[in-house]
């Protein structure tokens, strides 16, 4: 009897499949990062609904020609940078979700929003947003 109750407790403490859909593509998005592969980051980002980005120290980019456009001049200088989201909490509802992680270069630390929408069977970036934390002095 004591079987069932621990698989139960298994399936709780994991994370429902969305949440796990969402997360792996956000994995993917900064592996195409670091990669610097802007083919694979052009496939992570929405053709069907509106995008925009915030890249730290910019102002907003919006629609698809002009986000893509700031990737591939981030992607195309060669130092895409060794970095990592972690701490990462995702929030699904319905076909959208937003992913709320630290995101590590180096020993640096940076708070990133993504927004994801469902197309078909894939979870596709609407808006990436990074920001330095606020100072506590």
């Amino acid at each position: 009897m004591t079987e069932p109750r621990r698989e139960n407790r298994r399936k709780r403490d994991r994370p429902p499949d969305a949440q796990r859909e969402v997360l792996a593509a956000n994995r993917a998005f900064y592996a195409a990062f670091r990669s610097a592969d802007y083919d694979r980051m052009l496939s992570l980002w929405s053709d069907r609904s509106a995008i925009s980005v915030l890249h730290p120290g910019c102002g907003e980019i919006c629609g698809r020609e002009a986000v893509m456009e700031s990737w591939f001049r981030i992607l195309a200088s060669g130092h895409a940078p060794e970095i990592y989201a972690e701490d990462e909490i995702a929030i699904v509802t319905g076909g959208r979700a937003v992913v709320i992680c630290v995101e590590r270069i180096g020993a640096s630390t940076i708070a990133a929003t993504n927004l994801f929408v469902r197309e078909g069977l894939t979870w596709r970036l609407t808006h990436h947003q990074a920001t330095s934390f606020p100072s506590l002095h």
